[in-house]
């Protein structure tokens, strides 16, 4: 019965939420992978039992690496966590999700919209009412951030899933014609989310903007090996930022309430600061 029981938990937790399905064969391998010796037909017994008594639907995946049935909780689905998620963690999720609406794609929020939900009717119905009463007084204001351009949610989750199985995907890029992309890493810049990737078989690096690629299709494929490639050592060459050929020098002359500014929020940590006379005048030498 333990066995069973623990066999079920872990099966649940392999289930993803719509538009994602997972096929039984693909749930048996990983039961198999956890050291549970079962057969497909035990777990199409359990998908079913568990289906009486949890929101789960199913299709029948089509396209290429997609076999048998598929299985995902609804859409609309609450959350199923363990343990159960506490006041102080529903509040920091209630304040993340508020801070993240002007930095990310709507399309990619929507996916912490079931634990968003469960936050709040946590904090709405077990007598959390001091935590209440801060998410009340408490706001994220928004500072000089532009709003994040329109993503769309089919594109957002295939070129997520090339990437975390490491295969190639077929898009559209910028309306231009189809063509083979090699995913190897993602970054936030502000608002925006870029990919970094390879096209075809050619060995240049691309940062691509993951808003204007379409008509995505993950393919069986594998991604080329990239020898050597480390996200945080590519980013330190600078390619996202105005100038790839290493740091610069910057001195300024800013006015007095721009380098008390400065001074409690510097642009690095070998910034330093110098007040100058000027014919009476103060000024502030700012060197980063």
């Amino acid at each position: 019965m333990a066995d069973s029981s623990l066999r079920l938990v872990l099966l649940m937790r392999e289930i993803p939420r719509e538009p994602q399905f997972v096929s039984t064969q693909t749930l048996l391998e990983r039961l198999l992978d956890a050291g549970h010796e079962v057969s497909l037909r035990t777990v199409q017994r359990d998908l079913q039992a568990l289906s009486v008594h949890f929101p789960l639907v199913q299709n029948k995946p089509q396209g290429r690496g997609k076999t048998g049935l598929g299985w995902a909780f609804a859409a609309n689905s609450q959350s199923i966590s363990f343990p159960v998620m506490g006041s102080a963690a529903a509040l920091t999720l209630m304040l993340a999700r508020q801070h993240l609406q002007s930095l990310l794609p709507s399309e990619v929020l929507n996916h912490l919209e079931p634990f968003v939900q469960e936050a709040q009717n946590l904090l709405n119905t077990q007598g959390s009412g001091q935590y209440r009463d801060w998410f009340d007084k408490v706001r994220i204001a928004p500072g000089n951030v532009l709003l994040p351009p329109r993503v769309n949610a089919g594109t957002l989750e295939a070129i997520y899933q090339a990437l975390l199985e490491k295969r190639q995907f077929s898009a559209t890029y910028n309306g231009q014609p189809e063509r083979i992309i090699h995913p190897y890493g993602l970054v936030q810049q502000g608002s925006v989310l870029y990919l970094i990737c390879r096209f075809y078989d050619y060995d240049d690096v691309r940062i691509t903007a993951l808003h204007r690629y379409a008509e995505v299709v993950v393919l069986n494929e594998p991604a080329r090996e990239f020898a050597g490639f480390n996200i945080d050592d590519y980013l330190q060459l600078g390619v996202m930022h105005w100038s790839p050929g290493g740091q610069i020098r910057l001195e300024l002359k800013v006015k007095p309430w721009l380098a008390n500014h400065l001074d409690e929020s510097p642009l690095s940590y070998q910034q330093k600061l110098q007040k100058q006379n000027n014919g009476g005048i103060p000024a502030h030498h700012q060197r980063a």
